[in-house]
């Protein structure tokens, strides 16, 4: 019953916010109206994206994609700063750190580039909330009190007050709670004054966080139920799952155990929403630990493999992608080390039979030279004479013999790199048809997903319960690292190298930048780019801008003519 209730919520909250929520309407209709491809679309746009993002990560980062294309058309940086920030902050959202450290990086420059103090100490505090749910957290600090500094100068005492609130969280974790409670409550007064609802909610979930990690439970319970509060008023989406989350885990530790399922099962349907990760981690683990105390060890077993796949999906992806670079460079180099090996025997070779050529012509002269000397000495030198002779024909026979095994060495490697160019096709096959099953994987898999949501909506609620499960377990196969670690043993078997090249190149190219150069490489198009990588057309359109302006290419060079051709052009003093 409970659940059912938890789904109406959710349904209506999505309502809500599509069609009822009075800025994202309003604004909707001003886009709607105005079809000017102009700056005036671009701040639409970016607006869009902005009131969005605890609402929709997913559509504020299109809104925000939108706006940078626009505005990178028109030589906007003013809305290409603010369309990277919205981005980055979607990415944050959904717990994609790394794409949102790139976006945001790239906002931060751009504020730095027009001078725009305020949108630069923005994106400081919200690189500092990157790195503080990396667990980074004196870097974190950093960024944090660099943002306090300008908000000081620029006189923003909201913005203040919210860089007290992630402040305040890092010293929660840290453990200095006399610290914590002393940020929080001065940005929980500066956010009551003004009215601010949002920042009003952060700060008792913040509150309520720090009761919590002292052992007040009760005291932390009041904190959450007011965040709570103002976060459904505000349809808050992303908060009302944090809050959920919170309550269930208090309640599980008061040992009501069905509160804490009623709140942690709610909190699912919220993170989902958002697609949070990081929620959805920590809900699923509370969920384990609940049904382990209560003895239904079939629903802890399920919730810990969730918990798990989570888990890995959000901690391990940069370790396992470190540690398979590590593993292809070793097989490289032994490679290199081969290849080294051969190219110094056909050296070798080559100079045996330069050698051998101009051992050729020494004897000829010699023979020449001691002919005359036996025709003008003949009657006193005819023994010599004869054991010259002698000498001569064991020399041709030794030349012989060396000629005969140096063409026969030369044939070996003549086969030998025959052999190696039918390996070098096989192997180019193998990459083909295995790029292929992969986007053919992946393109099964969202068709899937989309035949399991079409009958989503014309099933009853156990069944979707069921089909949502199905969902989940679709989307893990979408991204198992395993499919990209043997496409990249695949691809530099062919281009083995065009990652070195790359790098020679542009040396902080990172490894998702590096995958979509291999992907170009192999031309295919956006569809399958973003089949393989999982994310949208539009995401793809993104990160190539961006690879595109890190490799400093100007308007009228061609992306896609540059990758394809860097392997047979690149000349390392070129880019020296």
């Amino acid at each position: 019953m409970f659940r059912r209730a938890a789904i109406l919520i959710v349904l209506l909250c999505q309502f809500f916010n599509a069609f009822s929520k009075e800025k994202i309407d309003s604004l909707l209709i001003l886009l709607e109206n105005h079809q000017n491809l102009d700056t005036a679309r671009v701040n639409l746009l970016n607006k869009l994206g902005y009131e969005y993002w605890i609402v929709d990560p997913g559509q504020s980062e299109n809104f925000g994609s939108q706006a940078l294309l626009l505005a990178e058309d028109l030589n906007y940086p003013e809305g290409m700063a603010f369309a990277w920030r919205v981005i980055g902050v979607s990415h944050w959202s959904r717990g994609n750190y790394e794409l949102a450290l790139y976006s945001l990086f790239d906002g931060l420059e751009k504020y730095k580039s027009i001078s725009d103090r305020l949108g630069e100490a923005n994106c400081l505090m919200n690189i500092g909330l990157v790195y503080a749910d990396r667990k980074d957290y004196k870097r974190a600090l950093d960024y944090y009190f660099d943002a306090e500094k300008v908000f000081l100068d620029l006189g923003e005492i909201d913005r203040i007050a919210t860089n007290y609130n992630k402040i305040g969280t890092i010293f929660i974790e840290q453990q200095k709670y006399d610290q914590a409670l002393d940020y929080l409550q001065r940005a929980l007064e500066i956010h009551q004054r003004a009215g601010f609802q949002y920042g009003i909610s952060e700060s008792n979930n913040r509150l309520g966080v720090l009761y919590y990690k002292q052992g007040k439970l009760d005291k932390g319970l009041n904190f959450f139920y007011e965040s709570l509060s103002i976060a459904r008023e505000n349809d808050d989406t992303h908060s009302i799952a944090t809050n959920l989350s919170h309550i269930g885990r208090i309640y599980l530790e008061k040992e009501d155990y069905e509160r804490a399922r009623r709140n942690l099962e709610e909190g699912i349907l919220f993170a989902e929403t958002v697609k949070s990760k990081v929620i959805l981690r920590d809900i699923y683990f509370d969920l384990k630990q609940l049904f382990l105390q209560r003895g239904t060890y079939e629903k802890a077993i399920a919730y810990w493999a969730l918990y798990t796949q989570m888990k890995d999906s959000i901690f391990s992806q940069e370790k396992a992608i470190q540690i398979a670079n590590l593993q292809t460079k070793h097989e490289l180099a032994n490679k290199d080390r081969m290849l080294e090996i051969g190219k110094q025997e056909i050296a070798i070779l080559e100079q045996r039979a330069q050698f051998d050529r101009i051992m050729r012509i020494g004897l000829i002269t010699g023979i020449l030279i001691l002919g005359i000397i036996a025709y003008l000495i003949i009657s006193k030198q005819r023994l010599r004479i004869r054991r010259n002779k002698e000498l001569l024909i064991k020399n041709q026979e030794l030349y012989s013999s060396q000629q005969a095994l140096t063409e026969a060495e030369l044939e070996n490697s003549r086969l030998k790199e025959k052999e190696l160019t039918k390996e070098l096709e096989f192997k180019n096959k193998e990459l083909t048809s295995f790029t292929i099953n992969f986007i053919q994987k992946n393109e099964l898999m969202e068709e899937l997903k989309e035949n399991i949501n079409e009958i989503k909506k014309t099933s009853d609620v156990k069944l979707s319960g069921r089909l949502n499960n199905l969902n989940r377990l679709v989307n893990n196969s979408l991204h198992v690292d395993k499919d990209w670690e043997d496409f990249k043993l695949y691809f530099e078997n062919v281009h083995r190298d065009f990652f070195k090249i790359l790098k020679d190149f542009k040396e902080d190219l990172s490894n998702y930048e590096l995958k979509l150069c291999a992907l170009i490489r192999l031309n295919l198009n956006m569809k399958e780019m973003g089949t393989i990588l999982g994310i949208s057309t539009e995401s793809v359109k993104t990160a190539r801008y961006r690879l595109r302006k890190k490799l400093g290419l100007s308007r009228e060079e061609n992306l896609i003519d540059f990758i394809m051709n860097l392997e047979n052009a690149y000349i390392p003093e070129k880019y020296n």
